[in-house]
């Protein structure tokens, strides 16, 4: 039954009949307009039979009235007055949730939606980079996108823009997901720095940091291990002995004129002196050559640079 009691078919009737104007401007089409019938009164003009006495005579036997009778009966006549009738009308309006705006029925959020709009009663859709109810909440780090309903997958303690989920790397990374570290002769915020590292050193990704290779020292591995150092960090000590000095980065020896062995141990055998006992003894008639300058020490009886002389 429709309002008031009257039935759906009577309400087609009184609407084909014109007697039922639409009243609202909405589109009764939009799934958001409810609508529903209500009365209301007119003052209307009506007609009606009214009653009236009517008077005749009649033939009679009544000698004292001349033979006539008085006679009497109801009559009507159409008469008018105002009256009132009840009328129908199909009154249109935003369904629970929604409210009038422009024509349209746009659903209702208690709350504003900060930052995204209102797509049903009170649910926000949120923009990318925004969470919660109201729309009011940035994504926590490792979350983006509309809601905040998408992991981040970067890497290496990036973080992922709360918008889009690009990765924005942390110094000293590259790739989509920031799961590469800079190319060797780079470093720094998105691998941009050049690397001044010398001596086939190499430097770290995130600060520039130098990284010696085994032999050099300095902030840019400029200079050799000091004297006495060799190896990694230049932290090895030399093992050279009588004066040997070794490579700075291998820690080899180079023995001194007059010695040999692999730290420098030993003189040069009889007959030989000088670097790596290269060169040959020319001392005569007995003489000794010192092992390292080579000069002759002569037997008794012998004088000269060579003990040729006699004496």
């Amino acid at each position: 039954m429709g309002a008031a009691g009257v039935s759906p078919r009577a309400l087609l009737w009184l609407n084909l009949l014109g007697l039922i104007p639409l009243v609202s401007s909405l589109n009764p089409d939009d799934p958001n307009v409810c609508s529903h019938w209500e009365s209301y009164a007119v003052t209307v003009q009506e007609s009606y039979a009214h009653p009236f006495d009517q008077v005749y005579y009649t033939r009679c036997t009544d000698i004292l009235n001349w033979f006539k009778c008085t006679r009497h009966r109801i009559s009507y006549k159409t008469a008018y007055r105002r009256g009132v009738r009840t009328m129908y009308r199909r009154r249109s309006q935003c369904c629970p949730g929604f409210y009038e705006s422009g024509n349209l029925c746009v659903p209702l959020c208690t709350e504003e939606c900060a930052h995204g709009r209102c797509v049903s009663p009170d649910t926000c859709q949120c923009e990318p980079g925004w969470g919660g109810l109201d729309c009011s909440s940035g994504c926590e780090s490792d979350f983006w996108g509309p809601h905040c309903s998408n992991r981040c997958q970067c890497r290496n303690g990036a973080k992922c823009n709360p918008i889009t989920g690009a990765c924005v790397c942390t110094d000293g990374y590259q790739g989509w997901r920031c799961e590469e570290p800079c190319d060797p002769s780079f470093y720094g915020k998105d691998c941009l720095l050049e690397c001044q590292c010398l001596n086939g050193a190499t430097c770290h990704h995130q600060t520039g940091e130098c990284l010696c290779a085994p032999g050099y020292t300095g902030a840019f591995c400029e200079e050799p291990c000091p004297p006495g150092k060799h190896g990694s960090l230049c932290e090895q000590r030399c093992p050279c002995q009588n004066g040997g000095t070794c490579h700075h980065v291998t820690g080899a020896c180079s023995c001194p004129a007059g010695w040999v062995g692999p730290v420098c141990a030993q003189p040069c055998s009889f007959g030989s002196f000088g670097i790596n006992c290269s060169q040959e003894c020319t001392c005569r008639n007995g003489g000794l050559c010192d092992h390292i300058s080579g000069q002759c020490q002569c037997n008794a009886g012998y004088i000269g640079q060579r003990c040729s002389t006699r004496e």
